[in-house]
């Protein structure tokens, strides 16, 4: 159970873990539409991460402290193996080492941040999340077009 001091936000919260345990990630997928002004609902955080060994290491560490330490039964290998894992746990997270064809070190360059609830929250610029979102899903189409109109109206000003 997340304690007194803990973030209520389920962002945040995974947010706030993984910046105690100085993981190198990026919100991507739902979630960063919604930072980035799109109305869309979702219940999971989506989260695109460096994926050295070491870095492996605190992100598991970091959701394993999450309210049923899904994460404790994962290991470095399992992130690095798999292109998405997925954490089910009081917040649903899934982790991934690419967003479509988009790594982490391509999409840190020009990363975003804000602040919900005290906590900083990395998220994925939009011209990279417009990438991550050309993909043949149909949400995914569907979020793509939105996020196409949002960029053409901020570049009419």
């Amino acid at each position: 159970m997340p304690s007194s001091s803990s973030p209520v936000d389920p962002l945040a919260r995974v947010c706030a873990l993984l910046n105690q345990h100085q993981a190198a990630y990026l919100v991507v997928g739902a979630q960063a539409c919604i930072l980035h002004g799109l109305v869309r609902t979702t219940e999971d955080v989506d989260i695109l991460i460096e994926e050295s060994e070491e870095n492996c290491q605190r992100v598991i560490d970091a959701l394993s402290q999450l309210e049923d330490r899904a994460a404790a039964e994962l290991t470095p290998r399992d992130l690095v193996e798999n292109v998405v894992v997925k954490v089910a746990d009081e917040v649903e997270v899934d982790v991934s080492r690419r967003a479509w064809k988009i790594s982490y070190e391509e999409a840190a360059p020009s990363a975003l941040s804000v602040d919900i609830e005290g906590v900083t929250v990395p998220y994925v610029s939009l011209e990279i999340l417009m990438a991550t979102k050309d993909t043949y899903r149909e949400q995914d189409q569907l979020d793509l077009a939105q996020l196409r109109e949002l960029a053409r109206r901020r570049a009419d000003g």
